[in-house]
C-alpha cells in the first residue's frame, strides 16, 4: 500500500515536471509567422536582431522577449460609417470649405512597414496601434482642416479634389513618417455634405436635368424645322425647274406655229423671224 502510494507521488511530481519542461520549452521559443517580423529584446531593450518565419531557439525565460510587428500592407481609415472605419463610431475627418460649409471626408491611408526596419519602428512606435494614432491620424485631420479649405464643397466633392487632397495628404505624411514606414497611398473616398447643403445640391441637380432635357428638345425641334424648310425649298427648286422646261416646250410649239425659226445655240434657245434669217443669208 506505501509503495503504491509513492508510485502515486512520483507520477504526480513526473507530470508536474513534465508539464514545467513543456512550459520552460515553450518559454525558450520563439514563433513568428508569415507576414510578421519578431523583434528581439533583452531586458526590455530592443537588441537590434530581427526575426524571419519561422521557430527561434533558444530564448532565455524572463530575460528575453520578442514582440511581433506586421509587415502587411495596412489600412486606417477614417469614416462617417461606424462600420467601415476603425473607430466605433462616426469618425469622417470634419473641415469647413472655402464656401463655408461645413464637410466630412471618408479617408483611408494605405502603409507598410519596412521589414528590415522593424526594429526601429518598435523603438520609436511600440506598436502599429500607437503609431496610428500618434502620427498617422492627427497628421491627417490637420492636413485635411489646413488643404481642404481652399476648396469650394462641390470642388472638394469632384473626382479631381478628391484625388488632389489624397496627393497632399500622402505627400504630408511621407514628410512626417519616419523612412522605415511607407505610405503607398491616400483615398479620400467619399464627401459628406450638412443635410440642407445636400438637399441644396439636389434642387440644382434637378434644375439642370430639367434644362437639358428642355435644350434637348429645342435643338430637336430646330433641327426638325431646318430639315422641313430645307425639303420645302428642294421642292419648290424642283418645281421652278419643271416650270422652265415647260415654258420652254411652249415657246417652242409657238414658234413653229407663228412661222418663226427656233434655234438652240448650246443650251440657250433663240427665237429668230424667217424673214430675218434670209436678209441675213443674202
Amino acid at each position: 500500500m506505501k509503495a503504491e502510494r509513492q508510485l502515486q507521488i512520483l507520477a504526480v511530481i513526473g507530470l508536474v515536471m513534465v508539464l514545467l519542461g513543456g512550459i520552460g520549452y515553450l518559454a525558450m521559443v520563439a514563433s513568428v509567422d508569415e507576414g510578421e517580423r519578431g523583434v528581439m529584446k533583452a531586458q526590455g531593450a530592443v537588441t537590434g536582431d530581427i526575426l524571419d518565419p519561422g521557430w527561434h531557439f533558444p530564448l532565455i525565460p524572463f530575460y528575453h522577449s520578442v514582440e511581433y510587428i506586421e509587415i502587411r500592407p495596412q489600412t486606417y481609415t477614417m469614416s462617417g460609417d461606424i462600420h467601415d472605419g476603425d473607430v466605433d463610431e462616426e469618425d469622417a475627418v470634419d473641415f469647413r470649405s472655402a464656401d463655408q460649409q461645413h464637410v466630412g471626408a471618408d479617408i483611408t491611408v494605405r502603409y507598410a512597414v519596412v521589414e528590415d526596419e522593424v526594429h526601429e519602428f518598435h523603438r520609436e512606435w511600440n506598436t502599429i496601434n500607437q503609431y496610428e494614432q500618434r502620427l498617422l491620424r492627427p497628421e491627417t485631420i490637420d492636413t485635411v482642416a489646413r488643404e481642404a479649405s481652399a476648396l469650394n464643397a462641390t470642388e472638394a466633392n469632384s473626382r479631381d479634389g478628391r484625388e488632389r487632397l489624397g496627393d497632399i495628404i500622402a505627400e504630408e505624411l511621407r514628410s512626417e513618417s519616419p523612412s522605415y514606414v511607407e505610405i503607398e497611398s491616400v483615398q479620400v473616398r467619399d464627401i459628406h455634405f450638412d443635410p440642407s447643403f445636400e438637399s441644396a445640391l439636389e434642387e440644382v441637380e434637378i434644375a439642370q436635368q430639367e434644362a437639358d432635357a428642355e435644350r434637348t428638345r429645342a435643338e430637336g425641334d430646330a433641327d426638325a424645322e431646318r430639315i422641313r424648310a430645307e425639303g420645302e425649298a428642294d421642292a419648290l427648286r424642283e418645281v421652278q425647274e419643271a416650270l422652265t422646261e415647260e415654258n420652254l416646250a411652249l415657246e417652242q410649239i409657238r414658234a413653229y406655229d407663228e412661222g418663226t425659226v427656233y434655234v438652240i445655240d448650246g443650251e440657250t434657245p433663240v427665237i429668230l423671224d424667217p424673214e430675218d434669217v434670209e436678209a441675213t443669208d443674202d
